[in-house]
C-alpha cells in the first residue's frame, strides 16, 4: 500500500474487527463493490487530513454523495481541541461506532432524508450553517444519541429583563436522563507563529486565514457560551421546555490547522510543539503568500482545485475526463468544482490576486491507485495575499468585519476574478476597532421567558382583543405582542391543566365573536392557533407537544360549521380540529356535492383547498359522485400556483387521480409539482404497498421487492453500443437509421434539476427556458443514441429539426413506435425547452406506447426502477437522475445512466410482451416487433400548447424572429408589461366570440362594458377555466395575443388598448408558458393578429 493515505470504500468497515490481513479487507471491499453496483474497482483509503494509519480505516466510510461523506468528516474527523481545552468535547459515544458506520452507509444509498432535512435549513450556503446542520441531523438521527427533542437557536439576552441579544443556545438535545447543551463551530486557523516567535505555542499565534480571529479568542467565546446554562433563566426555561432533567454542556470544534508550507512538507502532517489546547493530531494542512512556492511542491502529474466553501470539510475527490469534484442538489453545491493542471490553475490564482486580495483554498489531487478516471486528494492548502500580516489579530485581537452599508460604495470599479464572489477585500472588510468578547451569560435571560400573568381569569374576549391588536400594532412594544403572546399561551395551558377542553371552547367563542367584527377577515384565526402551538413544536405532532389541547365535541362542530359556511377559513378550522386532536365528521354527499360547486364557482382558492382537507381528515376524499364537476375541480386545484400539500391529499386518497393531475401540472408549466406527483402516484404512498404478479397470482411484496439489496444491477448488456450524437455526421447517421429500420424506440430526456421561482438560479436566455433538455435518448435494441441537444443546435440546428420531424411524423407514417416512461412530460420539456425548434413538429400525433399505464396493469403505484424489479428482478439505480446534465463532458456513468434509461424500456416491454413460460435475455427481450407492439400503440399527445404552440403560431403567420420569445423575469427599461385576459364577447342572441383583451399591466383595469363595445357585443366575460384549457391552450396568468386560439375556426380576436400605441418601446405580452414572453411593438402585435386597437381600461373614475 501506498504511504500517501487515499480513498475508501464502504464495506472496508465491516471487516475492520475481524482478524483478517489488510489485503483481504481490501480484496473483500473490491468483490462487495462489483456486487453492489456491478463495477470492478480497486478499494485504496482517503485520509481525513492528517496521517491514516490502518487503524484510521474505520474513519474512513466510503461515500458517493457529498453530503454524506462531509457529515463522516463531522464525526470521525479528529477535534481540534485536546482534552485540556477547559470544556468538555463532544465525542461520538464507544458504543455507537458500529451502529454509526452502517448508518452513514446507509445514507450513502439513500440520501434522501438528510437531503430533505438540509434543503428545509435556511443558510445552508454558508459553511457554518451547513456544518452546524450536519451536526444537528447526527444528533437527532444518528445511533447511539436518542434524542428525543432539540431546541436550536434559542436566542439569550443579557439578563432576565433586558431586550438587548448577547447570544444564543445553537442547540440542546433532550436525550434520556439529559438535556444535552451543545456548542458547535467549524473552523480554519493558520499556523503564524513564525510572524511572532514570542507568542509560540499559544492559541493566539492561530489566525483565521481571513484575519477575522484567532484560537484563543474562539475559546473565550466558548467558554463564554458553554456557561450559558449556569444562568437561572436559562435553567428555568430548559426545565419548562424538556422537564427536570440534568443539564451537560459540551463544545465540538472540527476543522483544518493550516501550517507554513515548508513545515508541511519537511516536518511532516502532525503539528509540532501545538498549544496545550490543540490536538495534535488535528487535521492540517500548509499555506503560502507565494504562488510559485506552493507550485512547486505539487506532485508530478497531480491536478489542483479551487475549492468553494461549501467543499471545504471533507477530503476531496474527483472523477470524469476532465475530472471534477461534484457536490449534491443543495445550494452552493449544485455546481460541480473543476480541476485543472497546476500551470493553469497557477496563472488563474495569479490573476485573481491582481484585482482581489481574497484567500483561496487550493487542494491537490493525484490518481487513486490502481484507478484510472478517480482523482483523490493529497493535500489543501491556503493561497493567501502578499498583504496578509497576522501579527495585529495575534497581539491586538481580533477585528471583527464592518457592515454591508459601509462597504455598499467601495470595490465597484474593480475588476472582477473568477474567484472573487467568496470574500471582500481585507481592507475593506476589518472593522477599524478591535472586536470585543460580548457580556457573560452566566446571568443571560431567554427572551420573554417569564410572560406577564393576567390579572383576571382567561376569557374569549382576552383572545379577540390579542388578535386586534396583533393585527393592528404588531410592532407595538409597550406591550409587546411578543410579551402578550406568551402571556396568554401560558394562561391557556393553565385554563387547560384546571378544566380539560375549556381551551377548545373559549377558541371557539372567539372565533364566532370575530366572525361578527367589523374588522374580521376569515384567516385572522390564524393568531389564535399561534397561541396554542410553542415555536420549538411546530414540526411535532399534536400528541407529542409538551401541553395536549383536548376537544370538546360541541365546540368543535360549531368551529367547523363556521368554516364550512364560508365565515371562518375552513383550512383554518381544519388546522384547529388537528391542534385539539378531533376528526371531523363526514358530510352527507348532497352536501358535499354543493359545497364543491359553491367552491369551484368562488374567487377564493382557498375554500375549496379547505374543503378538500376536511374531507380527508374526515377520511371521506372520494371524489366518486358522477355529479360532482370534477374537471373544474382539478383544474382549479392545479391553476398556479398550486399547492402542492392540497395535491398530495387528493394523490394519497383517490389515487386513480393522480395521473390527471400529473399532465395538468405539466400543461400549466408546474414541472417539478407533476413530477412530484407522478413520482408519489407510481411509489405510492404508506399503506399502500402494492403487489407483485407471480405466476399468475398477485401476492404483497416480500424480500424480493425493490427494497431488498439482495437483487443484482441492472447493467446495460455490452453487445448494446452507446453512441453520442454532437455534430451533423452523426444526425445523418441517425436520420438515415430511421427512414430505413422501423422498429420500437425508447425515448427519455434528462435535463438539470432546478428549484422553481428560485432566482438565483435561473437565467435570462433569448429563446431558451432555465435549465432545459441537455439530452435526448433513443434506444434501438442495438444501439443507445444520445443527443447532445445544445451542441446539436450550436452546429447542426436544421439537421436536428429534421430529425425530429422524422421521429414525430404524424399517423405512423414513419413506420416507428415510440416508448417512454412519462414521455408527454419529456416532450413537452423539449417544446418548453426550445419552443422554436419543436414548433416545426407535428403536434403530437404519432403513435407511441406509455409504460406508465402498463405499469399500472401490474401493481399500483410504481415507478420505473420498481417496475424493473417487479418483472425482471434486477436493481434499477436512479440516483444519477439529479445529476448535473450541463456538465461537459459528462462523466462515464452518467451517460452509462442514460442510455440505459431509454434501453430498458425495450426491455419491460418485451417482457410485457412475451408469451408465458418462455425465458429471454434482457438483449432478447428488446427486441420488440412493430406489428407485436402495435396493438399497444395510441395516438394524440396534448403537445400543441404552452409556449411552443406560441411559436407555432409565430411561424405560421410569418414572423421569423425567433428574439420574440424570451424567457426571464427582468425586463429592459424600454419594454413595458402588459396583460392579456382571455374573454368572450356575447352578441344579443347568446353566441359568443373568443378575444383577447391586451392592456397595461398596472393600475389599469380591463372594462367589460368598453370591451363589449369594441367587439361589436352586447356583453363580455373573462373565459371559464374549461374554455382557457380547450380553446386557449395556455395556463392562466401566461395567456398572450399570439397563441392557438389565433389558429383556431373562428379565430380569436385581439384588442389592444388604444393607450398603448402613445408608449414608446416595446410590449411584454404572455409567452403561452411560465416566464415566456412575447415581446413586440404593439404595431406589430396588431399586424400579426390583424387586431383593433380601442380604449378598453377602465378610467380611474369609474
Amino acid at each position: 500500500m501506498s504511504t500517501d493515505p487515499y480513498v475508501f470504500l464502504r464495506s472496508i468497515i465491516d471487516s475492520i474487527d475481524k482478524p483478517v490481513r489488510l489485503g483481504g479487507i481490501l480484496e473483500r471491499a473490491a468483490l462487495d463493490t462489483l456486487r453492489r453496483t456491478g463495477h470492478q474497482q480497486r478499494p485504496v483509503i482517503l485520509s481525513l487530513g492528517g496521517d491514516a494509519t490502518v487503524e484510521d480505516l474505520r474513519d474512513c466510510v466510503l461515500a458517493s454523495r457529498q453530503v454524506v461523506r462531509d457529515l463522516s468528516w463531522l464525526i470521525r474527523a479528529p477535534p481540534v481541541l485536546s482534552d485540556q481545552a477547559g470544556m468538555e468535547l463532544l465525542r461520538l459515544p464507544d458504543s455507537a461506532d458500529e451502529a454509526t458506520a452502517d448508518w452513514l452507509a446507509g445514507l450513502d444509498r439513500n440520501p434522501k432524508a438528510l437531503l430533505e432535512n438540509l434543503e428545509s435549513q435556511s443558510g445552508v450556503k454558508r459553511l457554518g450553517f451547513y456544518a452546524a446542520a450536519l451536526t444537528q441531523f447526527w444528533l437527532e438521527e444518528g445511533p447511539g444519541w436518542n434524542t428525543k427533542r432539540t431546541l436550536s437557536a434559542v436566542q439569550l439576552s443579557t439578563g432576565a429583563q433586558s431586550r438587548q441579544t448577547a447570544g444564543q443556545l445553537k442547540l440542546v438535545c433532550l436525550r434520556p436522563g439529559e438535556a444535552l447543551h451543545v456548542e458547535s463551530s467549524v473552523k480554519f486557523f493558520a499556523d503564524a507563529s513564525h510572524a511572532e516567535p514570542k507568542l509560540k505555542s499559544c492559541a493566539s499565534s492561530y489566525v483565521g486565514p481571513f484575519l477575522h480571529e484567532n484560537l484563543a479568542w474562539r475559546l473565550a467565546e466558548a467558554r463564554r457560551k458553554i456557561t450559558s446554562t449556569r444562568s437561572a433563566s436559562v435553567q428555568a426555561y430548559l426545565q419548562k421546555e424538556f422537564g427536570d432533567v440534568a443539564v451537560r454542556s459540551v463544545y465540538f470544534l472540527k476543522g483544518y490547522i493550516f501550517k507554513p508550507l515548508e513545515e508541511f512538507w519537511s516536518w511532516g502532517r502532525h503539528l509540532r510543539d501545538p498549544p496545550a489546547e490543540v490536538n495534535a493530531d488535528s487535521a492540517t494542512g500548509w499555506y503560502t503568500t507565494q504562488v510559485s512556492q506552493a507550485m512547486e511542491a505539487i506532485s508530478p502529474g497531480a491536478r489542483l482545485a479551487v475549492l468553494p466553501k461549501l467543499f471545504w470539510l471533507s477530503p476531496a475527490v474527483a472523477s470524469g475526463d476532465p475530472p471534477v469534484i461534484l457536490g449534491d442538489e443543495l445550494p452552493g453545491q449544485q455546481e460541480s468544482v473543476p480541476t485543472d493542471w497546476p500551470e493553469k490553475v497557477r496563472r488563474d490564482v495569479e490573476e485573481h490576486f491582481q484585482s482581489v486580495d481574497t484567500a483561496l483554498l487550493l487542494c491537490e489531487l493525484v490518481l487513486a491507485e490502481g484507478e484510472k478516471d478517480v482523482w483523490v486528494e493529497r493535500s489543501r492548502g491556503f493561497i493567501l495575499p502578499p498583504v496578509w500580516d497576522p501579527k495585529a489579530l495575534m497581539t491586538g485581537g481580533p477585528q471583527g468585519m464592518k457592515n454591508s452599508a459601509d462597504l455598499s460604495q467601495q470595490g465597484q470599479d474593480e475588476p472582477p476574478s473568477k474567484w472573487s464572489n467568496q470574500r471582500r477585500k481585507y481592507s475593506e472588510r476589518l472593522a477599524d476597532t478591535a472586536r470585543q468578547l460580548a457580556p457573560s451569560l452566566e446571568t443571560a435571560g431567554v427572551h420573554a421567558t417569564v410572560p406577564q400573568k393576567l390579572s383576571e381569569e382567561l376569557t374569549s374576549e382576552h383572545l379577540v382583543d390579542y388578535v386586534l391588536f396583533a393585527k393592528t400594532a404588531r410592532r407595538s412594544a409597550e406591550p409587546s405582542r411578543f410579551q402578550r403572546r406568551l402571556s396568554l399561551r401560558t394562561a391557556l395551558e393553565g385554563a387547560e391543566a384546571s378544566q380539560p377542553g375549556k381551551v377548545c371552547q373559549l377558541v371557539t367563542a372567539a372565533l364566532a365573536r370575530l366572525v361578527g367584527h367589523q374588522m374580521h377577515q376569515r384567516s385572522d384565526g390564524h393568531f389564535i392557533l399561534e397561541l396554542l402551538v410553542k415555536p420549538s413544536e411546530q414540526s411535532l405532532a399534536p400528541s407529542a407537544c409538551s401541553v395536549t389541547f383536548e376537544a370538546d365535541a360541541d365546540a368543535m362542530k360549531q368551529m367547523l360549521a363556521l368554516g364550512l359556511s364560508g365565515a371562518l377559513c375552513l383550512r383554518l378550522a381544519v388546522k384547529f380540529a388537528a391542534r385539539f386532536c378531533f376528526s371531523p365528521p363526514r358530510i352527507p354527499e348532497d352536501q358535499a356535492l354543493a359545497l364543491f360547486e359553491d367552491a369551484v364557482n368562488s374567487t377564493d382558492r382557498s375554500r375549496l383547498a379547505g374543503l378538500v382537507e376536511y374531507l380527508a381528515a374526515s377520511s371521506s376524499l372520494e371524489l366518486a359522485d358522477k355529479r360532482l364537476p370534477l374537471d373544474a375541480i382539478l383544474c382549479k386545484l392545479t391553476m398556479p400556483p398550486a399547492d402542492g400539500t392540497v395535491l398530495d391529499l387528493v394523490c394519497q386518497h383517490v389515487p386513480s387521480l393522480c395521473q390527471n393531475l400529473s399532465a395538468m401540472l405539466t400543461s400549466t408549466g408546474q414541472l417539478k409539482l407533476a413530477r412530484k406527483i407522478e413520482t408519489r402516484r407510481l411509489r405510492g404512498f404508506a399503506g399502500n404497498a402494492g403487489y407483485m404478479e407471480e405466476a399468475g397470482s398477485l401476492r404483497p411484496p416480500s424480500a424480493t421487492s425493490t427494497a431488498s439489496p439482495a437483487l443484482p444491477k441492472l447493467c446495460l448488456p455490452q453487445s448494446v453500443r452507446i453512441v453520442r450524437v454532437e455534430d451533423a455526421q452523426g444526425l445523418d447517421l441517425l436520420q438515415e437509421r430511421l427512414k430505413t429500420q422501423k422498429g420500437v424506440i425508447g425515448l427519455d430526456a434528462e435535463w438539470k434539476p432546478w428549484e422553481e421561482g428560485s432566482p438565483s438560479r435561473a437565467r435570462n436566455r433569448k429563446g431558451h427556458v432555465a435549465n432545459p433538455v441537455q439530452l435526448l435518448q433513443l434506444a434501438w435494441a442495438d444501439t443507445a443514441y444520445l443527443l447532445d441537444i445544445p451542441s446539436l443546435l450550436a452546429v447542426a440546428e436544421e439537421e436536428l429539426a429534421g430529425l425530429l420531424q422524422l421521429l414525430l411524423q404524424p399517423g405512423g407514417e414513419a413506420g416507428h413506435i415510440l416508448v417512454g416512461f412519462g414521455l408527454e412530460g419529456d416532450l413537452r420539456r423539449m417544446a418548453d425547452s426550445y419552443p422554436w425548434l419543436m414548433s416545426r413538429c407535428s403536434a403530437g400525433n404519432f403513435p407511441f406506447i406509455e409504460m406508465q399505464d402498463l405499469a399500472r396493469t401490474v401493481a399500483p403505484n410504481h415507478s420505473l426502477d420498481n417496475l424493473c424489479a417487479l418483472r425482471l428482478g434486477l436493481s434499477l439505480d436512479k440516483s444519477l437522475q439529479c445529476s448535473n446534465w450541463e456538465l461537459r463532458p459528462l462523466p462515464t456513468p452518467s451517460i452509462e445512466y442514460a442510455a440505459l434509461d431509454a434501453w430498458i424500456l425495450l426491455a419491460l416491454l418485451g417482457h410485457f410482451l412475451q408469451q408465458a413460460g418462455t425465458e429471454k435475455s434482457l438483449r432478447e427481450l428488446a427486441e420488440v416487433s412493430v406489428s407485436l407492439a402495435a396493438p399497444l400503440s395510441h395516438t394524440g399527445l396534448a403537445l400543441g400548447s404552452g409556449v411552443c404552440a406560441t411559436a407555432t403560431a409565430l411561424r405560421q403567420l410569418g414572423v421569423v424572429d425567433q428574439s420574440v420569445l424570451s424567457w426571464g423575469d427582468e425586463c429592459s427599461d424600454d419594454v413595458n408589461v402588459c396583460k392579456t385576459l382571455a374573454c368572450v364577447a356575447m352578441d344579443s342572441s347568446g353566441q359568443g366570440r373568443f378575444c383577447l383583451a391586451v392592456f397595461s399591466d398596472g393600475s389599469a383595469t380591463l372594462s367589460m362594458p368598453r370591451l363589449a363595445e369594441a367587439m361589436r357585443s352586447t356583453s363580455a366575460r373573462l373565459v371559464t377555466a374549461e374554455e382557457l384549457r380547450e380553446h386557449f391552450r395556455q395556463p392562466r396568468g401566461c395567456v398572450g395575443p399570439v397563441g392557438p386560439a389565433l389558429l383556431a375556426h373562428p379565430p380569436a380576436s385581439v384588442v389592444l388598448d388604444d393607450a398603448l400605441l402613445s408608449i414608446g418601446g416595446k410590449l411584454s405580452c404572455g409567452g403561452g408558458s411560465p416566464q415566456w414572453h412575447l415581446v413586440a411593438t404593439p404595431q406589430e402585435i396588431l399586424d400579426w393578429t390583424h387586431g383593433l386597437a380601442a380604449p378598453i381600461r377602465m378610467d380611474s373614475a369609474t
